[in-house]
């Protein structure tokens, strides 16, 4: 039986959009229940066109469909490739080590767990059923350096005005040291509606994914960068 707290999950991911992964056992597709990702290593077998669930291989001589029915588990993304966002048909689940954070409704992308950027909407299904809390959005004109579980709202960023000081701001200030600061390996450099550092680190380039999306690397990302 799947569990109440699941059951929430699985609403409340069929809400946002964002994908986690099924455990052993668990109930992974179902005509009305939509299509979960197992967990590495499995695959997702029916039993019915009601039930479905995550196991290393198809319960034999026990009357499942899946000795005769074939069916392909959803493939995971890379870590940092796209997994949501509206319009994406593509996989949604993230590897182990990695969540779905959003950057907007239109794009979000796997990066390593706990590393959100922080104009970003950082809440997340990751690798197992335990979501990542949603965090506070800052007011505008707000310290936001140092401050636990929150980011900035939408159009600003947090810029560094010094060592010890930075703020929730839609463009950095004059004079304020985010004037000279940089983006690093595989943080973000532009895109639409994207307020934050454009300029990469030394050895670095801006590498555009789609109109909503580009980072910095040292070269290409991947195929699906216009390199």
């Amino acid at each position: 039986m799947v569990s109440t707290l699941l059951t929430k999950l699985v609403l409340l991911a069929t809400v946002i959009d964002i994908v986690y992964s099924v455990a052993i056992y668990e109930q992974c597709a179902g005509e009305g229940y939509g299509n979960f990702p197992c967990d590495n290593g499995m695959a997702c077998f029916r039993r019915n066109k009601w039930f479905s669930s995550c196991q290393y291989s198809c319960p034999l001589n026990l009357g499942w469909e899946c000795e005769a029915y074939i069916t392909l588990a959803p493939a995971y993304a890379a870590g940092w490739a796209q997994c949501a966002g509206e319009g994406w048909g593509n996989a949604k689940a993230c590897p182990a080590g990695y969540a779905c954070y959003a950057r907007s409704i239109y794009y979000s992308q796997c990066r390593p767990i706990g590393d959100c950027p922080a104009d970003w909407g950082c809440y997340a299904f990751i690798h197992s059923t335990t979501p990542i809390p949603r965090p506070v959005t800052l007011p505008a004109y707000t310290k936001c350096n140092d401050v636990a579980n929150a980011v900035c709202p939408t159009g600003t960023a947090c810029f560094r005005n010094n060592a010890l000081y930075a703020e929730c701001r839609p463009a950095c200030p004059p004079t304020w040291a985010c004037e000279t600061d940089v983006a690093q390996d595989k943080e973000q450099c532009g895109g639409a509606g994207y307020v934050g550092l454009t300029r990469c680190a030394e050895g670095l380039r801006c590498y555009v994914r789609n109109q909503l999306y580009a980072q910095c690397a040292p070269s290409c990302p991947g195929a699906d960068f216009i390199c």
